[in-house]
């Protein structure tokens, strides 16, 4: 009798740690935003500067807005960690990976994935979404991020609890 006098504290517990480790969404959810460039605000990191093309190994970090049906509603912040570059004459696509934190309404999403890019063309990517905070606390799912102009890319994310 005294072997199952913990079992109702062993259910409790684990039955806690499922609820804390849960996502705050209950379905399947789709998040539609615009990223939008603010004006000089790519930031080089080490050694790398934007004099030159970027190559294997050189890193920047930028921090743009994020709206929603034209109003601001938050803002984002991406690494790049060059793993090819363009070339000298900007002549080939280059392999990058990203690292995205989307702070946005409710909490913030993390991606984080490898795409490949053009210096001069539009970028279609598809990258995994590793989790979040707030509401959106332990999703996974998708970021698909797709270039409209120079200066705004749409971003979808498709996230599961």
């Amino acid at each position: 009798m005294r072997k199952y006098a913990m079992v109702p504290a062993l259910v409790a517990a684990v039955a806690a740690v499922w609820v804390w480790t849960a996502s705050a969404i209950d379905g399947p959810r789709t998040l539609t935003l615009i990223e939008v460039s603010i004006p000089k605000n790519d930031r080089a990191l080490g050694d790398f500067s934007f004099e030159r093309p970027p190559a294997a190994g050189d890193r920047f970090v930028v921090t743009n807005a994020l709206t929603s049906e034209g109003k601001r509603v938050g803002h984002v912040k991406v690494f790049h960690t060059f793993v090819t570059g363009f070339g000298r004459r900007f002549d080939r696509k280059a392999t990058v990976l990203f690292v995205a934190q989307a702070y946005v309404p409710g909490g913030s999403l993390l991606a984080e994935g490898y795409g490949q890019v053009s210096a001069d063309g539009p970028t279609k990517l598809s990258i995994p979404v590793l989790g979040g905070t707030g509401s959106y606390a332990n999703v996974r799912g998708e970021l698909k991020v797709r270039t409209l102009s120079q200066n705004k890319t749409h971003l979808e994310f498709r996230l599961a609890p």
